[in-house]
């Protein structure tokens, strides 16, 4: 499913782009939702990938770089919004708005997912890819 409806700000599809293009080799970096992490029970992973995988939604950033996103986490983040910037401190970071949150641990880092969201998500990214 290539149409999976996230929404990357220019910032964030840049620093995707470098992320890439620092490692020889890479096509993209892939995001995922890691259960089970952190006090808020997932946490969002972001990875170099060398090779296309089987299994993974892809949506191109620039020419054949692209962020790929492993099919059964792509209802979890159905409409969400990444951007990319600066927390409070300074620290660069990758900011993450996904409508499907429950609520996030005190330190941000973590978050849980609401599962009525997530039926409604689960719905749509039905309706979307038929």
């Amino acid at each position: 499913m290539t149409n999976v409806p996230i929404y990357l700000s220019d910032e964030a599809a840049a620093r995707i782009k470098e992320l890439t293009l620092e490692k020889e080799g890479a096509v993209g970096v892939k995001l995922s939702i890691a259960q089970g992490r952190g006090c808020g029970g997932n946490e969002y992973r972001m990875e170099r990938i060398f090779q296309e995988e089987p299994g993974l939604d892809k949506i191109i950033v620039d020419n054949d770089i692209a962020l790929y996103i492993p099919i059964t986490d792509s209802f979890m983040m159905f409409g969400m919004a990444i951007d990319h910037g600066r927390d409070a401190v300074g620290n660069e970071q990758f900011i993450f708005r996904n409508p499907n949150e429950g609520g996030r641990c005190g330190c941000g880092e973590s978050f849980s997912l609401d599962p009525e969201k997530l039926a409604k998500a689960r719905e749509d990214a039905e309706k979307a890819s038929s």
